[in-house]
């Protein structure tokens, strides 16, 4: 990362602020525009700093950080949003790339990881903490065939948009999210239904009748 990266940090918690403040601080290539207290202040400073990256806690007053991730997403395509969370749940996760996030970083990080997540960000890719590709995204348990009932009603229409040839762009422009996401959700579908390509994919959605 050669260039400053200007950061938005929004959390309830002010010594977690304060941690991650220094944290910050340490690495040159970072500028700390504003701190937010809430979801209503997260929103108001990226409209008025545009940074290029928001850290953004899930759980705080007024509105949830999934919440202020769909409002700036109305405004803001450009910002990356990495979300900070001590929550590793599967659903909640999925809810918040669906929000427009780009990347989900649990609360338990260390300097070297929050480095590597503004980095994957900022470089276009999606990131998760490698505890939550431990926990989640793994493939189905053999005993559970990887079926639609596996499947959320969002990765269902990615799949049967991408088995049906559609590119990332136009499945994001369809599905109004962003590519990001969309790239998010087809590489859940292949840890989940065990596909390597996206011919592995379109195998699945033909013998499954995800295309009917």
């Amino acid at each position: 990362m050669n260039n400053i990266i200007r950061i938005i940090l929004a959390d309830d918690q002010l010594l977690i602020r304060a941690g991650i403040r220094a944290l910050l601080d340490s690495l040159p290539q970072c500028e700390l525009v504003a701190e937010c207290s809430d979801g209503h202040q997260a929103i108001a400073a990226a409209r008025q700093h545009k940074p290029d990256v928001i850290l953004l806690d899930i759980a705080m007053p007024g509105l949830t950080g999934i919440e202020v991730a769909r409002a700036v997403r109305l405004f803001d395509k450009a910002t990356r949003i990495l979300m900070l969370s001590s929550i590793d749940r599967r659903e909640t996760i999925e809810e918040a790339m669906q929000a427009g996030a780009d990347g989900y970083l649990l609360k338990d990080f260390v300097l070297a990881e929050l480095l590597a997540a503004l980095d994957a960000v900022c470089s276009g890719l999606c990131y998760l903490s490698p505890r939550i590709q431990q926990l989640h995204l793994e493939p189905a348990a053999s005993g559970n065939p990887a079926g639609k009932t596996l499947l959320t009603a969002r990765q269902l229409e990615v799949l049967r948009m991408v088995a049906s040839g559609k590119t990332t762009k136009e499945i994001a422009r369809l599905l109004c999210i962003s590519p990001k996401t969309v790239e998010f959700h087809r590489g859940r579908l292949m840890e989940r239904i065990g596909a390597h390509d996206v011919t592995g994919l379109t195998r699945f959605a033909l013998q499954n009748g995800v295309l009917c």
